[in-house]
């Protein structure tokens, strides 16, 4: 139990320095994308290098792909609409905003794996959902709004990308895969952004490593080891019939590092009912720890 925990809070800190480092990449487009694709073909190396996966049957493989490639390219497509999102308004909101929509395998997980929920993990729901609310009326300092149309359509739609590819990330477990088919998770997972970051650059000749380089490669060195700790979380977590906590509590200990890093370091600053959102958001994340179980 111990070591389950550890994985998830370890996992939900290298997702803040993921944060992090997301924040210093470039914004114009042929900058953008070859840092995408550096970093994803960094990240899909990595992968294949320090977890190779084992023999397993190609019809299982082939299976396991069609859950989790397309969860890899929403993550991809949420990733670029969040940047975009970061460049309109404030940072910390908008990660905040995005990184919450975990409460969306939640209610897949309820609905469609019959998970069973309790009355606190339902209080814990309405909780983030209220500081969603909260912080999307959240002002910036200086009294300026911190979103314009375009900023909330942005968010609005990376949180439901993001929120359908963490429920796409866990359904694996419930599918009833070998532990050999299931260590193919990570190297598709790395190898779908890879492939289609590189074709988009080499497509509309985008291609700029020499100026995003230093910043792609510890980027997606950071994507990689987040992955991999959170897949060992989940194993973890699959063993005790906890699998429904593992992402409450990687995303909520994300959320608060995220969100004092903008604080300290890049002087954003939220009003007190901002942060009372945030603790209300993490409070939620919490109790929709609380009283879960995992797959049959």
């Amino acid at each position: 139990m111990v070591a389950a925990v550890l994985l998830m809070l370890l996992a939900g800190f290298l997702w803040a320095v993921v944060g992090a480092l997301f924040v210093a990449a470039p914004t114009e487009k042929d900058r953008l994308l070859s840092f995408f694709a550096i970093s994803s073909i960094v990240y899909c190396a990595f992968a294949f290098a320090a977890r190779p996966p084992s023999a397993a049957p190609a019809r299982e493989v082939l299976r396991l792909a069609a859950m989790i490639v397309p969860c890899s390219l929403l993550d991809t497509l949420a990733f670029l609409l969040l940047k975009r999102a970061m460049e309109r308004g404030s940072q910390g909101i908008a990660w905040c905003i995005v990184q919450s929509a975990m409460v969306v395998p939640f209610i897949c997980m309820v609905a469609f794996m019959h998970n069973p929920a309790s009355h606190i993990q339902w209080v814990g729901l309405a909780s983030m959902l209220a500081a969603l609310a909260l912080l999307g009326l959240e002002k910036q300092k200086g009294g300026s709004a911190a979103y314009d149309a375009s900023y909330l359509l942005l968010v609005v739609a990376a949180f439901a990308m993001l929120g359908i590819a963490l429920f796409l990330r866990v359904f694996p477990g419930y599918a009833g895969f070998t532990p050999e088919t299931m260590s193919w998770r990570l190297p598709l997972h790395a190898l779908a952004p890879a492939v289609f970051w590189s074709a988009t650059c080499f497509a509309g000749r985008l291609w700029r490593p020499r100026s995003v380089w230093r910043k792609a490669v510890p980027y997606g060195i950071v994507v990689a080891l987040g992955q991999m700790v959170f897949f060992f979380a989940v194993d973890a977590a699959d063993k005790l019939l906890l699998t429904s906590i593992a992402t409450p509590v990687a995303i909520g200990t994300c959320i608060l590092l995220f969100t004092l890093y903008c604080h300290v370091f890049r002087g954003e600053r939220l009003s007190p009912a901002g942060w009372a959102a945030v603790a209300l958001d993490i409070a939620g994340i919490a109790m929709l720890s609380c009283g879960g179980s995992s797959a049959s």
